[in-house]
């Protein structure tokens, strides 16, 4: 593993508060009790996973958030190791993502949406908690009352819950809303696979975002670690637990700004590992791992 500071992975200077605040940011574990192997790295999950809670207890964060993809594909064993692995930590603040709910296309029992949220929030979705000098606003992008993602990895934010939210925004604290799927569109997205990854409907979370001061968006589900701001909101794209580079987040926020720090969970034989399973796996782990290897190259020191 590297140093205990990690690597800087973005500075937003004009994300701030006036007392210092920090966050643990957990993305895309996709927890397998069984699995092998793959570029989602699937018999070092369990590892992975333990290693990213012990830092966060270390680091002693005001709230941890988990932006989705908790299991593999929804399987109960791996929710109830997943539940075990994460139990040292304080009621981490978490959305589902697309492969914690039910799909047409996997051949075993899934929670329903209604039944995770039954088990990982005190009033299900959307809510917010006050965290310090953040008001975080916990979304739900993995489920439609329609059924209609059930045959997708894709995903969308709810009328219902957008309206929520802008009913919501205007308030003294920095504004952070959690979400598995990504806001913004990365560069390289060109087609075929990539179109699973943004929201269906980002303009309007956009739109209900745009204009309440600066605002941060922590997502996951893409795997890549990612920065970019649009006017006055931030996005966040949290890398994956599971996959190179193994990693989890430290955003602190205070009055000179905000940093985002990498925190890498692998030992060196562990991350040629991953970065080898995906270099040689499926088209979309082999187009993960070379963005994701580019950007992780680029991050600022």
């Amino acid at each position: 593993m590297n140093g205990d500071d990690g690597h800087l992975l973005a500075r937003l200077p004009t994300l701030t508060t006036a007392d210092e605040t920090r966050l643990g940011v957990v993305a895309d574990p996709h927890l397998s009790t069984r699995a092998q192997g793959t570029w989602k790295c699937y018999h070092r999950t369990e590892t992975f996973l333990s290693r990213a809670v012990a830092g966060i207890q270390s680091a002693s964060p005001d709230a941890t958030v988990v932006a989705g993809d908790l299991t593999k594909d929804g399987e109960p064993a791996n929710f109830d190791r997943y539940d075990e692995l994460v139990a040292p930590l304080s009621s981490p603040l978490t959305v589902p993502g697309n492969h914690d709910v039910p799909k047409s296309f996997v051949d075993h029992e899934v929670l329903p949406v209604e039944d995770f949220a039954d088990r990982y929030t005190r009033d299900g979705y959307p809510f917010r908690e006050r965290v310090g000098g953040l008001d975080v606003y916990c979304l739900n992008s993995a489920a439609t009352t329609d059924g209609s993602l059930r045959d997708t990895w894709g995903g969308r934010v709810s009328q219902d819950q957008l309206d929520w939210l802008a009913e919501r925004l205007d308030g003294p604290r920095v504004p952070v809303v959690v979400v598995h799927h990504n806001l913004f569109a990365q560069p390289e997205h060109t087609g075929g696979f990539w179109r699973n990854f943004p929201l269906q409907n980002a303009d309007a979370l956009q739109d209900v975002l745009t204009g309440h001061g600066p605002v941060l968006v922590v997502s996951g589900h893409h795997h890549i670690p990612s920065v970019q701001r649009d006017g006055d909101v931030h996005e966040v794209i949290a890398p994956a637990l599971c996959s190179y580079p193994p990693s989890y987040l430290l955003i602190n926020v205070g009055p000179k700004g905000t940093t985002v720090r990498r925190m890498p969970v692998t030992t060196p034989a562990e991350r040629t590992e991953a970065y080898t399973l995906g270099a040689t796996g499926t088209d979309l782990g082999q187009a993960v791992v070379t963005l994701a290897a580019d950007r992780v190259g680029s991050e600022p020191q």
